[in-house]
């Protein structure tokens, strides 16, 4: 991220501070819109969520999007469904990190 930001800290704590904002609502998002059958909805959010993660360069997640995003966009929903909870996991695990992830970028 420091690369992409050309090692400007402030912007970065910034850019993590919005993400860790987001995701917990994206992902309350995405499961209200799949379990009311919304699927362009989720599909939406789910590809926001996408692109935020990819900037960040969050491979693991990305990668969950991406299978999720593909589900949806192929009207394959009882997979979408399936697929939902190891992204959902994903972004757990991440939000654990949270205060370790913006004290390393401070120690910069």
């Amino acid at each position: 991220m420091l690369i992409k930001t050309k090692n400007n800290l402030r912007l970065t704590r910034t850019l993590f501070e919005k993400l860790f904002e987001e995701l917990p609502l994206q992902i309350t998002h995405i499961k209200d819109a799949l379990e009311n059958k919304q699927y362009g909805l989720a599909q939406e959010i789910t590809h926001k969520l996408n692109g935020s993660v990819s900037f960040c360069g969050l491979t693991d997640i990305q990668q969950s999007a991406n299978a999720l995003e593909g589900w949806l966009l192929n009207n394959n929903y009882a997979n979408a469904h399936r697929h939902f909870p190891i992204l959902q996991q994903h972004i757990l695990n991440l939000t654990r990190h949270q205060e370790t992830i913006l004290e390393n970028i401070d120690k910069c």
